[in-house]
């Protein structure tokens, strides 16, 4: 049964609250605070707005945002143990204030933001669903890159990265024949190595 926004929240926040408690590193979504007012949540100085869809452990979202603190990081992850994880690693260190996460899906990303809010979105690892049967759970789809286009501000990038190979390149065939999007690696199609990249936990783990 397909939920709506509200009951989608609902659910969301109500299993949420059984297993950890709210705090200034993370944003309990609710329908009367969307859209997300981003210069209103980090009520900082800067004007550049990171978004990373399924932060995992945190890690590498957490170096980023100490990494540069002139750039407000906000990500999401709708699994709870991830979620739970990330809020612990936060706790435990001073407050970083130009990082915020929410525990919530990519569902309506349209209804939680403004257009053209984002400087860059980043997506590390998701799943690949690798059989063929379930390749339509994909989060990247020809509607997603809309719903990204709509997320970006003019010149926004998105960055993706995934170690499935297949997967891999139905995303790079998406943006090459999508009129939204243009390749900054052109001519060559990926890159398999950005410098100043930071690795994220399962890449740490893999090798």
């Amino acid at each position: 049964m397909w939920l709506t926004l509200d009951q989608y929240l609902d659910k969301i926040n109500k299993d949420s609250n059984k297993y950890f408690d709210l705090s200034e590193h993370i944003l309990e979504l609710t329908p009367d605070c969307l859209p997300v007012d981003l210069e209103n949540l980090f009520q900082n100085d800067n004007k550049i707005y990171k978004f990373e869809i399924g932060f995992g452990n945190g890690d590498s979202l957490i170096q980023l945002a100490q990494k540069n603190p002139h750039i407000n990081y906000f990500g999401i992850d709708r699994k709870m143990d991830r979620a739970r994880i990330t809020l612990s690693k936060l706790k435990k260190r001073e407050r970083i204030p130009n990082l915020v996460i929410a525990r919530v899906g990519t569902d309506y990303l349209l209804d939680m933001f403004n257009c053209e809010v984002f400087d860059e979105i980043i997506m590390n690892f998701p799943d690949p669903w690798p059989k063929k049967k379930h390749h339509k759970n994909r989060t990247v789809n020809r509607e997603f890159l809309t719903i990204l286009h709509r997320l970006l501000k003019k010149d926004g990038v998105f960055r993706f990265t995934s170690d499935h190979a297949e997967y891999s390149f139905q995303v790079i065939h998406l943006f090459n024949t999508s009129d939204l999007f243009e390749n900054c690696y052109a001519p060559a199609h990926y890159k398999s190595h950005v410098e100043n990249r930071i690795p994220t936990q399962f890449e740490k783990h893999k090798k």
